[in-house]
């Protein structure tokens, strides 16, 4: 695993831009997971199928690889991924 080794005589200044970059990345990760939600609510709306049942349908081979399948399967990947980065930064 890399390590980042960062010295300063400013303990106090390093701990606030480390904060500062740690809520960023948080706020760009909500920003994600909310854009991502919309996503899936329209494609469930359409469709009127919850996205889990769906993308376990579709990891079965269920529901063929058309263009609109392979979107939705992907926004619902990213959407976990999203949620895995937002716990790990907790």
């Amino acid at each position: 695993m890399a390590q980042v080794i960062i010295r300063t005589q400013a303990a106090d200044n390093l701990k606030n831009l480390i904060k500062i970059a740690v809520e960023n990345q948080l706020r760009v990760i909500n920003f994600g997971i909310n854009k991502t939600k919309r996503k899936l609510g329209e494609l469930e709306k359409e469709s009127g199928m919850d996205s889990k049942y769906f993308y376990e349908e579709f990891q079965k081979g269920k529901l063929g690889d058309d263009f609109k399948s392979i979107r939705w399967a992907g926004e619902y990947e990213t959407l976990e991924r999203l949620q895995d980065e937002k716990a790990a930064d907790k």
